[in-house]
């Protein structure tokens, strides 16, 4: 995907802004739907359930999540694998997206699963972290695209481990920039992550957008912990579900609250 730099920052942030609406007869894939049934009829086969976390908009909380995920984490050759599968209200599932990574969270491969969007696909990352390969099937249209980064990349089920990584270093006042996969777009974008405050027995910090332009489209995320066991306690900012909205499907932000079935993060 082209990053601002090749395109005029207003056509980039124009695709930003729609790059997500929703397409009323999106069509995922075989290889998209496997991914999706796996899941389905096999969920421990992704690992050990380590959290549920229960998902309301910003804008209009309402008493019910407007959706609900899980997360499971299992061991690979070469570290771990964590799964996210977020469901709607009536159970359905709608999105895996799966994240394998070293015991460092230096993260590895990248797959999405997404019924709702339409698509699937991967990233593939260098040994030396710093090449990406990507291959995606969007509503049929197959494309390819490669990318080259200097900062550590991350994704929704590698970020909080990378957090917890580099709690200390974030705490003492440093800031790591980051690049965030968009799969759906084939490229990344950069963050800074922070560290924000810690209040009431809790620790937050935040991940903000680099790029000014990127901000306009883009709130920053956050991220709060438990102070003592360091396990996830809540989370606010654009999620991979979509609400529907008048019959099309918008981009969320949202807060999505953790009840942790394991003892301790991972």
């Amino acid at each position: 995907m082209p990053s601002f730099t090749r395109f005029p920052l207003a056509t980039a942030l124009a695709a930003l802004l729609t790059a997500t609406s929703g397409l009323s007869h999106a069509q995922l894939d075989a290889a998209g739907n496997a991914q999706l049934a796996q899941q389905r009829q096999s969920p421990d086969s992704a690992g050990v359930l380590i959290y549920r976390g229960a998902t309301f908009s910003l804008k209009a909380p309402t008493a019910e999540p407007l959706f609900r995920y899980e997360r499971r984490v299992g061991t690979t050759s070469h570290g771990l694998s964590a799964s996210h599968a977020t469901s709607d209200p009536k159970g359905e599932l709608l999105i895996v997206e799966t994240a394998e990574y070293n015991p460092g969270y230096e993260l590895q491969r990248f797959e999405v699963a997404n019924k709702q969007g339409g698509f699937s696909g991967s990233v593939l990352v260098s040994a030396d972290g710093h090449h990406l390969q990507y291959n995606l099937n969007d509503n049929g249209k197959v494309s390819t695209a490669k990318e080259k980064v200097s900062e550590p990349v991350i994704t929704g089920p590698s970020m909080f481990g990378f957090i917890l990584k580099n709690w200390d270093s974030l705490k003492a006042g440093n800031t790591i920039p980051v690049r965030m996969v968009v799969l759906r777009e084939k490229t990344t974008y950069g963050f800074d992550v922070r560290f924000e405050q810690e209040a009431n027995g809790q620790t937050s910090f935040s991940i903000v957008p680099s790029s000014f332009i990127v901000r306009l489209a883009i709130a920053p995320l956050r991220v709060v912990f438990d102070s003592t066991s360091r396990n996830a306690r809540r989370y606010e900012g654009r999620v991979p579900p979509m609400e529907a909205v008048a019959g099309k499907l918008k981009d969320l932000d949202a807060r999505v609250e953790y009840t942790m079935v394991a003892t301790s993060y991972r």
